[in-house]
């Protein structure tokens, strides 16, 4: 399944693979939505597949939006193809602990 995105009231929800070679889009994407919003939540629960690429990409959005004094939550703890990879990558401490 290619990535898809679609946005409900602040909420970013991820669907399908989520890989290297999505990093530059999501990386401008995201960058506009920083820009024109204080806080918003991204929803991982759907991602069929994250490499460390895109785990790493994940990381440094939510440092970067912290200092830019911005709230994100990231959304997708119980998702397994998710926090498997966040695990590996000891990048899991950006997922919050709280569902949609």
């Amino acid at each position: 399944m290619p990535l898809e995105i679609k946005e409900n009231r602040g909420v970013y929800k991820i669907l399908g693979e989520v890989t290297a070679q999505h990093v530059g889009t999501l990386q401008a994407y995201f960058d506009s939505i920083l820009e024109s919003n204080d806080s918003f939540m991204v929803n991982l629960e759907d991602v069929t597949v994250l490499d460390s690429s895109a785990a790493h990409f994940f990381e440094k959005l939510y440092r970067r939006s912290a200092e830019l004094n911005k709230v994100i939550a990231l959304i997708g703890r119980q998702n397994e193809n998710v926090l498997e990879i966040m695990n590996t990558t000891k990048t899991n401490y950006i997922l919050s602990p709280d569902r949609v």
